[in-house]
């Protein structure tokens, strides 16, 4: 992105980020164990730089709740639990709530069965797709998640949305720290347009098209508009993929019968969410597996760098650093939106 803002930021600690997201989920009737759950995967994204992810939802959440679009308490069924299958109804609650508990039961059926497939059907957001794989590689599995959303994106060489950014994760552990990657399968997230929207800064190009179908780096009018895949038809492959495993596969909403997050605020979203966790130790002895990884990333990051380079990163590296950094001095959220968290705050 060019002409980069510099905006004022509120830094606070992870407690008190939790806190304030804590107390405002509960003023709406979210119970205290879910509210601490879909705190400490926000606070977790802010932590980690991704300021698209993060507490900057709590506000739409909320409204969604208020209206009826999303059910504040998270009932969250089991409908088929078979052999390796566990297919999960979230009845309409929070899409955090619904995927940790999704990971925790996938991890221990993955444990018992070599591997696991896990589904959630009519669900909601659930923020950064990162959080569910990087638990399961900080819990020594592999972990694979998806999920489709709210369509965003044309078919390639169409112009009406037909698929969401329908973000996909993969996360392997390490000695050290994991190996999470985590992408839209837009070339831009659609978070990442908002901030650029508030901060008065544009796109860079090729990302997005505006609604008469021109190229476009304005992020109202890509708001407006459509995002572009990540890679050309490539992106927009992966992405009727995910909405058809996450979706159309588990009998949950698909492409154009999501709707809009910001829109029809009382009516439910139901997108879904796909996972796989894979056991480690009943495919390969855990002592190779980690031999070989290290091998690996060893390897690639004594690669000679390329002119502009000064380090190798392997993905999940970068946002694992300054997740240190930040809980050591500080979380920093925009000035605008902390406050609008404080005016919910007190308006509830």
């Amino acid at each position: 992105m060019n002409n980069v803002a510099v905006e004022e930021m509120v830094k606070v600690t992870k407690v008190e980020l939790k806190e304030t997201i804590s107390s405002i989920l509960a003023k709406v009737g979210v119970p205290p164990e879910d509210a601490e759950v879909v705190a400490e995967v926000m606070a977790d994204t802010n932590a980690k730089g991704i300021e698209s992810h993060g507490i900057r939802w709590l506000d739409i959440y909320v409204q969604r709740i208020k209206a009826g679009g999303y059910n504040p308490v998270t009932k969250l069924e089991v409908v088929k639990d078979k052999g390796s299958l566990l297919l999960l109804n979230a009845n309409h609650g929070l899409g955090q709530v619904a995927m940790v508990k999704a990971v925790d039961l996938g991890l221990e059926k993955a444990r018992q069965n070599a591997v696991a497939i896990v589904a959630v059907a009519n669900s909601n957001h659930f923020g950064a797709t990162c959080f569910y794989t990087e638990r399961a590689a900080k819990a020594g599995l592999i972990g694979f998640a998806c999920t489709n959303s709210t369509p965003l994106m044309a078919p390639w060489g169409g112009m009406d949305l037909c698929v969401g950014t329908n973000p996909l994760s993969f996360g392997f552990p390490t000695k050290g720290v994991p190996i999470i990657l985590d992408m839209a399968t837009t070339a831009f997230a659609r978070g990442k347009v908002f901030i650029a929207e508030r901060q008065g800064t544009t796109l860079p190009e090729g990302v997005a098209l505006n609604k008469n179908g021109e190229p476009t780096t304005n992020p109202k009018e890509a708001l407006e508009g459509i995002m572009l895949p990540a890679a050309g038809p490539k992106g927009f492959g992966l992405s009727l993929a995910i909405d058809i495993l996450s979706g159309i596969l588990i009998g949950s909403n698909h492409g154009h019968h999501i709707c809009s997050l910001f829109g029809d605020l009382d009516k439910h979203q139901d997108v879904g969410h796909f996972a796989i966790f894979i056991n480690i130790d009943d495919f390969i002895n855990p002592e190779i597996y980690y031999r070989e990884i290290e091998d690996s990333v060893s390897r690639m990051k004594s690669s000679r760098l390329a002119k502009g380079f000064t380090q190798i990163f392997m993905p999940g590296e970068i946002e694992d650093g300054q997740r240190a950094k930040n809980l050591a001095e500080g979380i920093p959220i925009p000035l605008p939106t902390w406050k609008t968290v404080q005016e919910l705050k007190a308006k509830l």
